[in-house]
């Protein structure tokens, strides 16, 4: 069994963390700082510098299900700029959008910005959901998606939300990062940088959870937009043989007309339906193709499944083994509790 991994923690703090780290001070003294009498211990003590401590992994013992949210754009502030804060996910200037992605005063259009970001939401929800101090964690959340936009920038979609969503705590006054950097630190948000599509999206961000907590979910919620939910149960999770019973996915969709929403479903039938049902694993020409145009490096593949089952690295490489770790999870997880 693959040790596990430990999650990034070098992601940029808030302004008010980062003050108090560059006078060494902790938050407690901080907060008086007008005051003119320090305590006796930092009289005494004037030269004391703060130890950089070691910190205990997270526990994954109790994580069972996965939560993915996958990530359509890059929210491109940057998050160590004391004026992080002032850059609203909520303003369309701030992301990178394609152009089918961006606003149209003509039609009323709005930016799908704000369905970005309710996507981001919807997932810390689910976390915020099992937060209660009687009932283990069993819930991770991955923010799926890798830096699709290397000549614009090389910030990776999955930490742009995880800084979207930062920046809107933050805008709301929850100093510090509120519970999404809480749960950032806690290891209970993960960031998957690398995948390039919806199938990527789903496979990776399985393999990364069990590169976390040494096993694979046994339930998994997708969120995504709603007119791609016929993607991931029916295309998808066959093509990986994940079990049908064990994936749901929670759609949000765009704000659209009538119109819009046809063209909608008709530019997901022909350009995805059709192309995923003919190329399950997305490995011939046009969604390899795709793939490359939006970073996809084939080295990467091997760093994703180093330690884990031969089975899982032939369906990462784009092969389709006799049989899947998961097909079994069940069983192996009702033995565990």
């Amino acid at each position: 069994m693959a040790a596990p991994a430990t999650p990034s923690r070098t992601l940029p703090r808030s302004n008010f963390h980062n003050a108090n780290a560059a006078t060494n001070t902790p938050p407690s003294i901080a907060s008086n700082a007008d005051s003119t009498v320090a305590s006796p211990a930092y009289q005494q003590n004037e030269h004391f510098k703060h130890p950089d401590h070691a910190i205990p992994p997270p526990d994954y013992t109790t994580y069972r299900n996965l939560v993915i949210v996958c990530c359509h754009a890059i929210f491109h502030p940057d998050a160590s700029s004391p004026e992080f804060p002032l850059y609203s996910p909520h303003d369309e200037k701030n992301w990178h959008l394609a152009d089918f992605q961006k606003s149209n005063p003509d039609t009323g259009k709005p930016g799908e910005q704000e369905t970005f970001l309710a996507h981001t939401l919807a997932g810390i929800d689910a976390v915020i959901g099992e937060s209660s101090p009687d009932v283990p964690n069993r819930t991770l959340l991955v923010m799926s998606g890798g830096a699709t936009k290397l000549s614009l920038t090389a910030l990776s979609e999955g930490r742009s939300y995880y800084h979207a969503a930062l920046a809107h705590e933050l805008a709301r006054g929850n100093r510090g990062g509120g519970r999404t950097h809480q749960f950032f630190s806690e290891g209970r948000i993960l960031l998957e940088e690398h995948a390039t599509d919806s199938f990527q999206n789903l496979l990776f961000s399985i393999v990364l959870f069990r590169q976390t907590t040494g096993r694979y979910p046994k339930q998994i919620k997708v969120i995504t937009h709603a007119f791609k939910a016929r993607r991931f149960l029916d295309l998808h999770a066959p093509a990986i043989r994940w079990p049908s019973g064990r994936i749901q996915v929670q759609g949000i969709d765009p704000v659209m007309s009538g119109a819009e929403r046809e063209q909608t479903i008709e530019g997901e039938e022909k350009h995805g339906i059709t192309t995923w049902l003919q190329d399950p694993l997305g490995i011939d020409h046009v969604l390899a193709g795709k793939r490359i145009n939006r970073g996809w490096d084939e080295q990467v593949a091997e760093q994703l499944v180093e330690g884990l089952e031969d089975s899982v690295k032939e369906l990462v490489k784009g092969t389709v083994p006799g049989h899947l770790p998961w097909e079994s999870t069940v069983v192996q997880d009702e033995n565990m509790q």
